[in-house]
């Protein structure tokens, strides 16, 4: 009789929930191995991924020594999955990155959304879940006329606009010092939507066109960490406008961002500008196959940030 084959999706999903290598060891993985020995029983409960030593360990039933036991499998299951689970979420939050590189340290000077695609995040952001210091911020942002009760940005009347975009960010409309608390206030909303909607990490395992199809879908929403390249498409003296692209073995990201929406100078000059590395929170809006076999994701930006780090 032949085996029923594991679906795809779910097959590239138990890869990337164990991140690609073995859960017993966390070693590179070769097998997805049924915990209950049944090649029919295709569920997420019954599936783990194993290297090649911890498969051929898992079949093998000994008398004098200890197995590696279903119960065994299953509990090595939960513990790693939990675990690459934090640390993609404490990766793709500014919050996560300080709680693991340490306040105090040196390496969270500089850690921020540098960019943040204020009329989206005001959008899905939710006020009222903040954390009790984010509230704070929030509270004062909306007592002086800065953000609407859902946190929407209000611009004040008859702002002047400079004579270059360096100094006409959103953060220019408001006093030296509100525009710092504005900026914690959405920084704390996109960290909150990144926990909420669980973004796929493109990272180097999963950077092929099989797995993207199978393991994203238009309107879900991705973490990379990686190098990009900025080209200025259109400026005014109100705004740069650029469109962002990173490439890896003919697979593209691509999407745009506006000067106006930058957190400082450095962000604005330095951070997002030429080739640079940098954190990138996303919504994908379409895929695009060219003739030349270019496979495109476009995609709509939440936030960059800057100081990301993606080895812990």
């Amino acid at each position: 009789m032949t085996r029923p084959k594991i679906p795809k999706e779910l097959k590239y999903r138990i890869m990337y929930d164990s991140q690609y290598v073995c859960s017993v060891c966390q070693q590179q993985a070769c097998h997805i191995h049924h915990i209950d020995g049944n090649h029919s029983n295709n569920i997420e409960e019954n599936l783990i991924c194993l290297c090649t030593s911890h498969h051929d360990e898992a079949h093998t039933r000994r008398q004098l020594s200890q197995n590696l036991s279903a119960e065994a499998l299953r509990d090595a299951k939960q513990k790693w999955i939990a675990k690459v689970k934090n640390k993609r979420d404490s990766a793709a939050t500014v919050s996560g990155q300080l709680s693991i590189a340490g306040n105090s340290s040196l390496a969270s000077i500089g850690l921020t959304w540098g960019y943040i695609n204020h009329r989206r995040v005001g959008q899905l952001a939710k006020p009222d879940l903040l954390s009790v210091a984010d509230k704070q911020y929030f509270e004062y942002c909306k007592t002086r006329g800065i953000i609407d009760s859902k946190g929407i940005l209000i611009k004040p009347v008859n702002t002047p606009a400079s004579s270059n975009y360096i100094r006409n960010s959103v953060y220019d409309w408001y006093d030296h010092g509100d525009d710092q608390r504005l900026h914690l206030v959405y920084s704390a909303f996109v960290d909150q939507i990144s926990r909420m909607v669980q973004p796929i990490h493109l990272e180097t395992e999963n950077w092929t066109k099989a797995d993207i199809l199978e393991l994203i879908n238009p309107g879900d929403c991705i973490f990379l960490d990686r190098a990009f390249f900025f080209k200025n498409l259109e400026e005014t003296k109100e705004n740069q406008h650029r469109r962002v692209r990173t490439s890896r073995q003919n697979i593209s990201v691509e999407f745009y961002v506006d000067t106006m929406d930058m957190f400082g100078t450095t962000s604005m000059t330095v951070s997002f500008s030429g080739h640079k590395n940098c954190a990138a929170l996303l919504q994908l809006k379409s895929f695009e196959e060219t003739e030349d076999g270019a496979f495109f994701l476009h995609c709509s930006p939440i936030a960059l940030g800057v100081g990301f780090n993606k080895k812990w």
